[in-house]
């Protein structure tokens, strides 16, 4: 998918870069979508339509999703949020079900991300990932079925899988406005320092406190590959210790310069 958009707005951040007709254009699909998603929710609460509920529970939802992922061969997901720690562990699932044939396009709010996720996706080789307005978290699945939160039962989460058209056509309505005005996981950041991609997320997961055998298996590389990238990096930017490499990303997130 290739993006050419000129500048919109004022200030790096990408939520400026977004005309305020395309964000309401957003808004009013995903509004569209959660009413209908907020009738399913109720009516299953109700005890009603339990077919649609498909798993409860943060545990039940992983087991049915790691099991339902293998069979899927198209996925286009939004998702309003997601931190550096969350994509640690999402980001190495994603390469392995797309080197297996899994077509994957992942949309997040352009507000909704720190500036370690942010170059965590920007610099990510395997997948599609964008970023726009997106107030509503949803998964359509094979252009077949779309998966919803559902309510809370109890003190658990559920997941909703609904294939009934008037839900599949708003979260069309609301995937394509969001693709409409999406932007690149990169806009606004520039470079940080003269090192590679694969060092940008190095940095990344050392400002997020990951110690070298998460960075290896969040990055599938060896541990020996990651200290040869930390290395690399101390000497890119001209500092002794991961802690300081840290910091020039918070400096240079926050816009100022350091000496």
């Amino acid at each position: 998918m290739q993006i050419d958009r000129g500048v919109v707005g004022v200030g790096l951040g990408p939520r400026n870069r977004i005309r305020e007709d395309e964000r309401q254009r957003v808004l009013d699909a995903a509004a569209r979508l959660q009413l209908h998603r907020s009738e399913l929710a109720a009516a299953v609460a109700r005890g009603e339509q339990s077919a649609l509920l498909v798993a409860r529970g943060a545990d039940g939802v992983n087991r049915w999703m790691f099991a339902e992922i293998p069979q899927w061969r198209e996925l286009h997901s939004i998702r309003p949020a997601a931190t550096a720690t969350q994509l640690r562990v999402s980001l190495p699932t994603n390469r392995a079900h797309v080197a297996r044939g899994l077509k994957m396009v992942s949309i997040f709010a352009a507000d909704g991300l720190d500036v370690e996720a942010r170059l965590l996706l920007a610099h990510e080789e395997k997948g599609e990932y964008l970023l726009s307005v997106a107030p509503v978290q949803m998964k359509i699945v094979d252009r077949k079925s779309v998966l919803l939160d559902g309510p809370m039962l109890g003190d658990e989460v559920t997941i909703l899988r609904v294939t009934a058209p008037p839900v599949l056509e708003a979260a069309w309505r609301y995937w394509d406005a969001a693709v409409a005005c999406a932007l690149p996981p990169d806009d606004g950041l520039g470079r940080f320092g003269e090192i590679t991609p694969r060092q940008h997320q190095v940095v990344a997961l050392l400002a997020n406190g990951a110690n070298d055998d998460a960075i290896a298996a969040a990055l599938d590389v060896s541990v020996r590959t990651v200290r040869s990238d930390v290395a690399a990096i101390l000497d890119a930017l001209n500092v002794r210790t991961r802690f300081a490499a840290g910091m020039r990303l918070q400096l240079w997130s926050d816009g100022t310069t350091p000496s």
